[in-house]
């Protein structure tokens, strides 16, 4: 199986550094971007096309199945990650956001406090991701639209179901920061085993 995760187009919040409430929608030269990795996907032949609910995905997705003639398949296991409602609109490395990313990452933060989820329920949710996808015919080529902390804790978790030490989690956030719009992570699946087979 090969499955091609891409992170939805630009959007306001991105080119601020904030986190985003899910009805966040692409900019201009979000919508751009997306065009172009579009045109990029159709020539891998997708079978499948499955989107996240948050809006900036689903308007990705549309575009692509468009370029690629395949409807989008949303569904919740891959939104981002359910942030409080305090966190939106904060900067990502602002002192009141950093503290609780931090805590949310040790468990600190359970999630019956306010709203958003642990990270024991987004390591449960990436989980059940994980085995939907399994259930596939062996020869899918699925294209998954997501969000850069759901994209790079799947990537993490996927031979592995131990949460993070600081170490990795440190190696995860600089991960995190880094991957741009629209970017592509192709990884294939064989005999159970999951590897990240190229990036672009």
């Amino acid at each position: 199986m090969d499955i091609y995760f891409v992170r939805h187009g630009q959007t306001d919040g991105n080119v601020a550094g904030r986190h985003q409430h899910p009805d966040i929608t692409l900019n201009e030269l979000g919508k751009l971007q997306v065009a172009r990795v579009a045109k990029l996907l159709k020539g891998m032949k997708p079978t499948h096309l499955i989107t996240s609910t948050n809006k900036r995905a689903m308007e990705t997705a549309m575009v692509i199945g468009r370029e690629c003639d395949l409807i989008p398949e949303t569904y919740p296991k891959f939104e981002e990650m359910h942030r409080p409602d305090f966190l939106v609109g904060k900067r990502f490395l602002e002192w009141e956001a950093f503290k609780y990313v931090v805590g949310w990452l040790f468990g600190v933060k359970a999630a019956s406090m306010h709203d958003g989820e642990s990270y024991s329920d987004f390591l449960a949710r990436i989980l059940a991701a994980k085995h939907q996808l399994e259930a596939l015919p062996q020869n899918s080529k699925v294209v998954i639209v997501s969000h850069t902390v759901f994209i790079n804790f799947f990537l993490e978790h996927m031979n592995r179901t131990e949460k993070m030490g600081v170490f990795r989690a440190t190696i995860r956030f600089f991960a995190i920061l880094r991957l741009k719009n629209t970017a592509v992570t192709h990884v294939t699946v064989k005999d159970g085993h999951w590897r990240i087979k190229e990036r672009f």
